[in-house]
């Protein structure tokens, strides 16, 4: 059965996975936007160091009072201090996750952002952990589309390098 540790250890993958993307930023990524009304490579890379980090805060206290100071503070990372950024938000999720193992998680009442009701399990599911793997591929794509062409599905699934053709 999936468990609290596994839920955290997957966010630690797709924490290491985004870190590992940003070191392929290719020059002048960090202006490029897809078009003029989505994010730029920057406001999307801040908004990844907050996004899992606000929904745990929403999960532990049943509200997002907490939410709008995350936010303010992701507005002023820059880009070399990404990684950083990125670790705090997972010490944020590990400290966070502690103050969860006694709750009922599968049967304790939670809803979605959109008012969906569900439990605090699938809410730490659903608007957590896939936020990370939905704004990881968000993100392989601008650093692809702003030309990191050498990226693969090794470096956006795994963290990892390709293998050497033999």
């Amino acid at each position: 059965m999936f468990n609290l540790d596994d839920w955290v250890a997957s966010c630690a993958h797709e924490t290491m996975v985004i870190q590992r993307l940003a070191t392929q930023l290719p020059d002048g990524a960090l202006a490029y936007r897809p078009t003029p009304g989505q994010r730029s490579t920057l406001e999307l890379m801040r908004y990844m160091t907050c996004m899992s980090s606000m929904g745990v805060a929403r999960a532990v206290d049943g509200d997002w009072e907490r939410a709008g100071g995350l936010s303010a503070a992701a507005e002023s990372v820059a880009a070399g201090d990404f990684a950083a950024a990125m670790d705090a938000q997972m010490e944020f999720i590990r400290t966070e996750a502690e103050s969860l193992r006694s709750r009922p998680l599968a049967d304790e009442p939670c809803t979605m952002p959109i008012g969906t009701p569900c439990t605090t399990g699938q809410f730490l599911i659903n608007a957590v952990l896939k936020c990370f793997t939905a704004y990881r591929m968000q993100f392989f794509l601008y650093l692809k589309s702003a030309g990191a062409h050498e990226l693969s599905a090794y470096q956006c699934w795994f963290g990892i390098d390709p293998p050497e053709e033999s």
